[in-house]
């Protein structure tokens, strides 16, 4: 049986409603792991097209020349940045 692609705001409802449930009711144990196993999931789906939305801004401004690269900074990275 094939998944139905979620969006990734259909994913993210999802998820936090899973999260509600399980921060608010007393769930039983299988129950809970079986919502843990959807949030990973979810969260998944959600980093993916994340990570597709940020590839295609960059790809649009680097057409469009308003790409600026930019190193990591030492200071930025020793002032809490990298958590």
């Amino acid at each position: 049986m094939a998944k139905k692609k979620v969006t990734f705001e259909e994913a993210m409802t999802r998820l936090e409603e899973i999260v509600d449930r399980l921060e608010r009711e007393e769930v039983p144990l299988e129950e809970a792991v079986k919502l843990y196993q959807e949030g990973l999931s979810l969260s998944a789906v959600c980093k993916e097209k994340l990570a597709a939305a940020e590839g295609s801004i960059v790809t649009l401004r680097k057409e469009a020349g308003l790409w600026e690269e930019t190193p990591f900074a030492e200071e930025d990275m020793e002032n809490g940045l990298q958590k």
